[in-house]
């Protein structure tokens, strides 16, 4: 068996800049991906202004792989919006481009990536953690870093957080000319009965389509992305008039059930030394917030400081340190989103006063 100062299961920005990292400091470093190919991910691909920071420090060049910049936000519900400029140049990217151009960049700093090797398994050793590989041997490591997005290992399953019933849709769609021409620039939040959505621009003059509902919502719409889709359009002229004309780009929508939102990991006495959790699998903030790929980032470099000079526990203290404040604050935003009066309310109010959307994605950034 081959030992790796570190192995990195998740091959997504998180995994990919850890072991980047890793390697630039002179670790051998395994990085685990379970799909042969470049993939998109259910994610509404808008990049805040600290994403952009550490994407940069990692050399790529956002502009060259096609981003697509967003400078405004609009807030919409049935027929009424609200609009605003964002506080940040923000920039929109597919995960299918952005994941791959940073593994490569990776792979470039000496990291070595199995493609097509899922990780089944993680038992702690005294000498350091055993991964079994499906499909390849198994690899020893003094170091795990757990970047597995918002899917669990078995045996690593996270705890629930506090919203626990949402499904993730998503779905690129090449709209039509007018309608790319009204969305540049900005991203769109749609609030519906049971959920939301955002509509923003990415590279290749697509746009994507990306919303959350809750599980016994899309029951009554028959379980059928086509009848969900349809319900919402009729509840929202705005949005229908946006997607009118518009042409799917994939035969069907990926989809994640169960997502945690509210989740922010605790160590505790079981707590496995050497194992660091990064990104969804740390804390798991609401989607309409778009600091996703940020805080995967901020943990990937979190993690790797802690790794050289502290351990993983205080890692895990320091992340959540971090974190829990802004996901308490976006999760009670998002139970409010979930109710139509409660919707109605901070609809009016930005509509009254449209730099409210400007504060609160100013406060709600991390720490």
């Amino acid at each position: 068996m081959k030992r790796w100062d570190a192995v990195v299961v998740g091959g997504g920005l998180a995994g990919s800049a850890a072991a980047l990292r890793l390697a630039k400091h002179g670790r051998n470093v395994l990085l685990l991906e379970k799909e042969a190919t470049a993939h998109d991910k259910v994610c509404g691909e808008f990049i805040s202004s600290e994403a952009q920071h550490y994407l940069r420090e990692f050399g790529l060049d956002l502009t060259k792989l096609g981003s697509v910049p967003i400078a405004n936000i609009r807030l919409i519900r049935g027929q009424k919006f609200a609009s605003a400029k964002l506080p940040f140049d923000a920039l929109s990217l597919s995960r299918n481009v952005l994941d791959e151009a940073m593994l490569l960049r990776a792979q470039g700093y000496g990291v070595h990536i199995w493609r097509g090797a899922e990780a089944t398994a993680i038992v702690k050793e005294p000498q350091g953690s055993r991964v079994t590989v499906a499909g390849h041997d198994v690899v020893l490591a003094d170091a795990v870093f757990l970047a597995t997005g918002k899917h669990d290992l078995r045996g690593w399953r996270r705890k629930g957080g506090m919203q626990n019933d949402f499904i993730g849709f998503k779905m690129h769609v090449q709209l039509a000319s007018a309608q790319k021409t009204a969305l540049h620039g900005y991203v769109e939040l749609t609030l519906f009965k049971g959920g939301y959505a955002g509509l923003e621009p990415v590279e290749g003059g697509k746009a994507n389509l990306c919303l959350v509902v809750t599980k016994h919502h899309f029951a009554m719409f028959g379980k059928s992305w086509n009848g969900l889709l349809d319900a919402i359009l009729k509840a929202t002229p705005l949005l229908a008039e946006r997607l009118a004309g518009s042409e799917p780009c994939w035969p069907r929508p990926l989809s994640i059930f169960g997502i945690p939102y509210g989740f922010v990991y605790r160590t505790s006495s079981e707590a496995v030394a050497g194992l660091y959790r990064l990104g969804d699998q740390m804390a798991v903030i609401p989607s309409f917030c778009g600091y996703g790929m940020s805080i995967a980032l901020h943990t990937a470099s979190l993690a790797v400081e802690c790794y050289l000079h502290s351990d993983a526990n205080t890692y895990h203290r320091n992340a959540r340190s971090d974190l829990q404040p802004l996901i308490r604050r976006t999760s009670f935003l998002s139970k409010m989103a979930n109710y139509p009066l409660a919707q109605q309310g901070m609809l009016l109010a930005c509509q009254i006063r449209p730099e409210l959307m400007t504060i609160i994605a100013t406060h709600n950034r991390i720490r």
